[in-house]
């Protein structure tokens, strides 16, 4: 994993994997990490929702829901280090 100058993360196993791909196979890869990342951003913003007032302003921490919300967002933020990845390698945001 690589850190870009414009702060952005590149994920450097990524960029070897599809080192030869063609193109066309890197747009379809870029569209349905697409979809994933907004799936997981509903469900991260849905879980968010559902937590208690106090979670939501820093009041109170951990507990079941709130360490649901949290992984809920640490993998939405992981998919996102690949989608960005995979726009880089792309070179442009696909249409979808």
């Amino acid at each position: 994993m690589g850190v870009n100058e414009d702060g952005s993360v590149e994920l450097k196993p990524l960029v070897g994997l599809l080192a030869g791909v063609p193109e066309q196979s890197i747009e379809q890869l870029t569209v349905e990490a697409i979809k994933t990342h907004r799936s997981l951003v509903e469900k991260a913003e849905n879980l968010f929702q559902a937590l208690p007032p106090d979670v939501w302003t820093g009041k109170v921490a951990g507990g079941a829901e709130h360490l649901a919300y949290l992984n809920a967002t640490i993998e939405m933020h992981a998919q996102m280090s690949v989608l960005s990845t995979l726009i880089a390698i792309l070179g442009r945001t696909p249409n979808i």
